[in-house]
């Protein structure tokens, strides 16, 4: 096969260049995220290397193993980051400095260069091919629904630590020059890969704070009205409406921002209450609504109670004061099918009586 090295160094060169390019420009514009910069940068050593080294499928400097190692690390590194993890790791730093350092330490021992370049070259393969295990095995243990990207990712890394072994294989000298177009071929496809399978997860995961931000209350964290509606089922259970006591006079001497406080710490305490399956949605102001499915009227009402204590067992701290705190609740039952207005609505009645009989109680409709 005809094939010319100084050509497929230079679209490698294009590749590498045009990914590290697109990742450093994502990172100018978004400098708190540093794994796109270690993108870019790792990108940046690969076009380096693509033009530098021609030893494509052989390590015949120790600058070679050194540098792609290096760029591998990296791009590891902005990898675990990217999902949030530590971005180094004992075993990681080991395979970093294990090609070099076999590499030297076969020359130093007399061994040829042959032998050489198999040793930098198989632990160069193992090292890309820890760091797509790493992918794999991080993959299985995010949440479902898990996206295919990243196990696309870690296909991809591992491609790369296949082809990087080939070219030790006692093939034919045909057969050698293939594999070394293959690498190049391989660099092309996995970069490419790579950067669109990492600008995707990005975005999906954009797209997940926006649609959590819709459903959620910024100022409390629990649902709102719409986050309620989406997350519950239609489930026959219990329904609980609470309402802060005498919020306005807690804004009034505390100020809005002490009302606020009264507000989160509300909703941090029901969360501690609040069973498997259940939801708290603040619904405006200081109502807040729980719905209980699959509970029966016992159990809500032995809920509702152990809220209200609660809450009212201690005052909220605000700057130098505490802020007494006490909770109204309304308990009504769903029957399977109905509405949850229609449950909310007698909830409601029962949150009123709560009220009219001096606050700071439970009443079941």
């Amino acid at each position: 096969m005809d094939f010319s090295v100084p050509t497929l160094q230079f679209t490698d060169f294009l590749v590498f260049g045009s990914c590290g390019a697109i990742f450093l420009c994502a990172w100018w514009l978004q400098r708190q995220k540093t794994y796109f910069l270690l993108f870019g940068l790792s990108y940046a050593v690969c076009a380096f290397m693509a033009v530098w080294f021609v030893d494509f499928g052989a390590y015949g400097s120790v600058w070679s193993p050194l540098g792609w190692s290096l760029a591998g690390s990296t791009f590891w590194v902005g990898l675990r980051l990217f999902d949030g993890r530590r971005g180094t790791t004992g075993p990681m730093l080991a395979l970093f400095v294990l090609p070099t350092a076999t590499h030297i330490l076969l020359s130093l021992a007399g061994f040829g260069p042959v032998a050489v370049n198999v040793g930098s070259t198989l632990t160069y393969a193992l090292h890309e091919g820890a760091m797509a295990l790493d992918v794999f095995v991080h993959a299985r243990t995010l949440p479902a629904p898990r996206s295919p990207l990243r196990r696309l990712i870690g296909l991809a890394l591992l491609a790369t630590a296949v082809a990087i072994v080939l070219p030790v294989l006692p093939l034919s000298e045909a057969g050698t020059q293939s594999t070394i177009v293959l690498i190049f071929v391989v660099d092309h496809v996995a970069s490419i890969i790579l950067t669109t399978s990492i600008l995707a997860l990005e975005a999906e995961k954009a797209h997940a704070v926006v649609a959590r931000m819709a459903r959620t209350d910024p100022l409390t964290g629990a649902l709102n009205r719409e986050g309620l509606s989406l997350a519950e089922t239609g489930a026959a259970g219990g329904v609980i409406l609470a309402d802060l006591d005498h919020f306005k006079a807690v804004n009034d001497r505390f100020g809005h921002a002490g009302g606020d406080a009264v507000l989160r710490e509300f909703a941090r305490r029901a969360g501690t209450v609040l069973p498997g399956g259940g939801h708290l949605a603040r619904l405006g102001g200081e109502e807040f609504a729980i719905l209980l499915p699959d509970h029966d009227r016992s159990a809500t009402e032995a809920l509702a109670e152990r809220l209200r204590h609660g809450v009212g067992r201690a005052p909220v701290p605000w700057k130098a004061a505490a802020i007494p705190v006490t909770v109204s609740l309304g308990v009504a039952m769903r029957r399977r099918g109905e509405s949850l207005d229609a449950a909310l609505e007698r909830a409601d009645a029962a949150l009123y009586a709560a009220k009219a009989a001096g606050r700071n109680r439970v009443r079941v409709a």
